[in-house]
């Protein structure tokens, strides 16, 4: 392939790629990144086109080396600077520290005209280039850890190829003789990823607005916690031994929307429901079914375990202060705890939940009630069914 056509085709992956960035950012508002991006692909289409034009652009061989030197240089800055952001999803001053090395490399060129010697300055760009790419490469990695999407794996590849390939261009300047791959090769192939970080990029970004659609779908938007679409959705299809089910229902909240109003009633609920969020065990599923009702599953659970996941609970929001109107309002929790035995399904598992949750409203609430097959028959932890009262 002649040099046009693959200065042609590295001018064009530079080219669509920024144009697809400054779309996306378009659309999808500030997503962290995705400008600094295309403006590194900008300078670097830039930089290709230079290197590409004759003596008809009006301007000396010598000024157009330095500018495209300059320009493709700081590009790959830009592009470490903009992966940085994408992958941290936010805009940081903290992460503009790529940029360091070309602006290096661009003074040094002001200075001394090295630059103009093409076995320095192709070997020194390229090697700038890999040192960049290799710590994008780094961070997408890195943070896969924290943001579990494929796309981060597919970007981080085409990026690690990338290097590769950036290094094997600076091996066949210095040892043209012993190279594994003769530049022009190893060029055409980067070429081709930078089409493909283009595009895992962009996969990148949509796969990040599925998930948020996806979490919207299935979180409370008063609370912040799940919903009860995810509760249910989060129950196993058989239930077994040890599984049980916790009802909450915070007390006399009607009360508290009477009295202070029901912008005070959302601050009670958000509070609570945050309190509870908090004091669950991890591997549980727990949402708000509706109103001021929670609902709780639990694994591998006993009688006593169960009740005291609960326990703790109501012993949390207990500890809940607030204050309305100069009134200091401490909210409390009802609950019932119900255990799979067998023969049941959920459906009954959570009934029997539910008529201890009201049970222990109708003992006064601010309690936990345990149910058995056996019934609701006392208050004693070590009998069919347990009570927890407040102070």
């Amino acid at each position: 392939m002649d040099l046009a056509t693959v200065l042609l085709l590295h001018k064009s992956s530079f080219i669509v790629g920024a144009i697809c960035f400054f779309y996306v950012r378009w659309r999808s508002g500030s997503t962290p990144g995705l400008g600094v991006l295309a403006l590194g692909f900008s300078l670097m289409a830039i930089a290709s086109t230079l290197a590409g034009l004759d003596e008809s652009l009006h301007m000396s061989s010598d000024a157009r080396t330095f500018w495209s030197f300059s320009l493709g240089a700081n590009g790959y800055g830009l592009m470490a600077v903009g992966l940085f952001g994408l992958s941290r999803r936010q805009n940081s001053l903290r992460d503009w520290w790529p940029l360091l090395l070309p602006i290096v490399l661009t003074l040094s060129a002001t200075i001394t005209p090295w630059y103009l010697n093409n076995g320095l300055r192709a070997p020194v760009f390229n090697g700038s280039a890999t040192i960049l790419l290799a710590l994008s490469g780094f961070v997408i990695a890195r943070d896969f850890f924290r943001e579990r999407l494929t796309a981060r794996l597919g970007l981080s590849a085409s990026i690690w190829v990338a290097t590769s390939l950036s290094a094997l261009v600076v091996v066949g300047f210095i040892f043209p003789d012993d190279a594994p791959l003769p530049p022009r090769y190893a060029f055409f192939l980067l070429i081709i990823c930078h089409f493909a970080v283009a595009l895992f990029v962009l996969v990148l970004v949509q796969e990040r607005a599925e998930e948020k659609l996806i979490r919207l779908a299935n979180t409370d938007m008063l609370t912040g916690i799940p919903n009860r679409q995810h509760f249910f959705n989060s129950l196993p299809k058989v239930l077994g031994a040890g599984d049980a089910f916790v009802l909450i229902d915070i007390d006399f909240f009607k009360r508290v929307n009477d009295m202070y109003g029901h912008d005070k009633g959302d601050v009670v609920l958000i509070n609570v429901a945050r309190t509870i969020a908090q004091s669950v065990p991890p591997s549980c599923a727990f949402g708000r079914l509706g109103g001021e009702e929670f609902s709780l599953f639990l694994r591998g659970q006993t009688q006593s375990s169960a009740f005291a996941v609960a326990e703790q609970i109501r012993e949390a929001v207990n500890a809940v202060s607030l204050v309305f109107e100069g009134n200091q309002i401490t909210p409390s929790v009802s609950a019932g705890v119900a255990l799979w035995e067998a023969g049941l399904t959920e459906q009954n598992v959570q009934k029997r939940a539910d008529q201890a949750l009201y049970f222990a409203k109708d003992k006064g609430r601010n309690r936990v009630e345990l149910f058995s097959s056996i019934g609701l028959t006392s208050s004693s932890p070590s009998l069919e069914l347990r009570s927890a009262r407040a102070g």
